[in-house]
């Protein structure tokens, strides 16, 4: 399954260059609301769902990607205003959760009074439901386990493997950098990876390929 990820250009070729990704913790998302989705009236059960919420932060972390590479807001707001790039990975269907996208925070009883099916439908509220204002994003995630620190940085990363594949590197419409500053950053891997560079289509508010390149 092809996903992709946006990224300031200088972190996108910084984790090109080690062949790494920034795995985000639950709690430092942009959306307030992570782990948030449902809330219970019974006071013992509203405080076992913010335990858990507390010890997937502390314990796990998520990968978060777009099934699109050419969506504008995207670009805009984690692409560094169309100056940064675009990775898109392979990465295996059966390890990806398609996130779902919701309008109001789901209200529970006592958990304790609830089936089994109920409180797996509840895990994957939480662990794959956010308010329909993200849709834009057509967010997919894979979680994992929190790795060792990078004591540079004091984050968390995930190296590239067979489940996480780099096959295509998307320069932005306002790219401000040659293609061989990718190049550079891609030295050592294999040819598979593919380079592209994008703009803004003359025809509609959509992002395309430049058939140009970094010469147009």
């Amino acid at each position: 399954m092809r996903v992709y990820h946006y990224l300031e250009a200088k972190w996108a070729l910084d984790d090109i260059r080690r062949r790494r990704l920034k795995l985000s913790k639950t709690d430092d998302m942009n959306d307030p609301y992570e782990w948030r989705c449902v809330r219970s009236t019974h006071d013992a059960s509203q405080l076992a769902l913010e335990k858990t919420e507390r010890e997937i932060s502390e314990r796990h972390g998520v990968l978060c990607f777009s099934r699109s590479w050419n969506n504008i807001l995207m670009w805009s707001h984690y692409g560094d205003r169309h100056k940064g790039i675009c990775l898109g990975f392979d990465v295996p269907k059966n390890r990806v959760i398609e996130v779902s996208y919701v309008r109001h925070i789901q209200v529970v009883g006592d958990l304790r009074a609830v089936s089994r099916r109920a409180r797996v439908r509840i895990i994957n509220r939480l662990n794959g439901s956010k308010y329909d204002g993200w849709c834009y994003e057509k967010e997919v995630r894979m979680k994992g386990p929190r790795v060792e620190m990078d004591e540079e940085s004091r984050q968390y990363f995930v190296d590239f493997s067979d489940h996480l594949k780099l096959r295509e590197v998307i320069a932005g419409a306002r790219f401000p950098m040659s293609k061989k500053a990718i190049e550079d950053a891609l030295r050592g891997y294999s040819k598979k990876v593919k380079i592209v560079k994008a703009r803004p289509s003359a025809s509609g508010f959509e992002i395309i390929v430049d058939e140009h390149g970094f010469e147009g």
